[in-house]
C-alpha cells in the first residue's frame, strides 16, 4: 500500500481506515459538564470492528493533543482510573449521546484520517521555534458524509468541530498527513 506517511509519529492511524467507531467516553467535570466553560480533556473511543480503542488527550500544553492507540482489555481500568464522580472538584467518565457534536461520530466508519504534526522549525511573530514531535495538533475523522475535527481548545480542553472548512490556529506551523492510500 502507499500512504503519503513520512515515517512520522502517527503512522500507526493506518489501522483505523475502514473501521466503524462503536462507543466514545467523555472525561469532564463532574459537576453539570454542559454548563461548565470547561472542554472535555480526554475522549476514549472503541470500535466495533477493532480489538483495540483510542485515547485522544488535550489541556496539557494549551497547544497540543496526545493520541495513543490501546488493546480493549485496558479500556476497564482507563474508565475506572478517570471516574471519579463522589469527589468534588474532580472528573468522570460521560458516556457520548449522538446529539453532541463528537457523538456525530458514533456508528460512522472512518475512511481516512488526517492528522497535523509540528514542522522541524518555524516562525511564530519574529522568533523561531523547533517543533514538537512527540504530539498532535489535532486530528480529523473524515467519514463518508462527516468530517469531524478534534483539537486542543487553547487550554480549556478538547475542542471538537464538524466543520470541514475548520481553519485551525497556526497552520503554517504544522504539516498535514493522511492515512488515505495514494492512488
Amino acid at each position: 500500500m502507499n500512504f503519503h506517511l513520512n515515517k512520522n509519529l502517527g503512522n500507526w492511524l493506518t489501522q483505523l481506515n475502514g473501521k466503524t467507531v462503536d462507543k466514545i467516553y467523555q472525561v469532564d467535570f463532574n459537576k453539570d459538564r454542559h454548563e461548565d466553560v470547561y472542554l472535555p480533556w480526554l475522549f476514549f473511543i472503541t470500535f466495533s470492528d477493532f480489538d483495540r480503542f483510542l485515547e485522544i488527550e488535550g489541556d496539557f500544553d494549551g497547544e497540543h493533543i496526545r493520541i495513543n492507540i490501546y488493546d480493549t482489555s485496558e479500556l476497564d481500568y482507563k474508565l475506572k482510573e478517570n471516574n471519579l464522580p463522589d469527589l468534588p472538584d474532580r472528573w468522570r467518565v460521560y458516556d457520548t449521546e449522538q446529539n453532541e457534536t463528537v457523538g456525530q461520530l458514533l456508528g460512522q466508519k472512518i475512511e481516512f484520517i488526517e492528522y497535523g504534526i509540528d514542522k522541524d522549525d518555524f516562525e511564530i511573530n519574529g522568533t523561531q521555534i523547533k517543533g514538537q514531535k512527540d504530539v498532535f495538533n489535532f486530528i480529523r475523522f473524515n467519514c463518508e458524509k462527516l468530517n469531524l475535527t478534534i483539537f486542543e481548545g487553547s487550554a480549556t480542553g478538547l475542542g471538537v468541530s464538524d466543520d470541514q472548512y475548520l481553519k485551525l490556529n497556526f497552520e503554517e506551523t504544522f504539516e498535514i498527513y493522511k492515512t488515505k492510500e495514494l492512488i
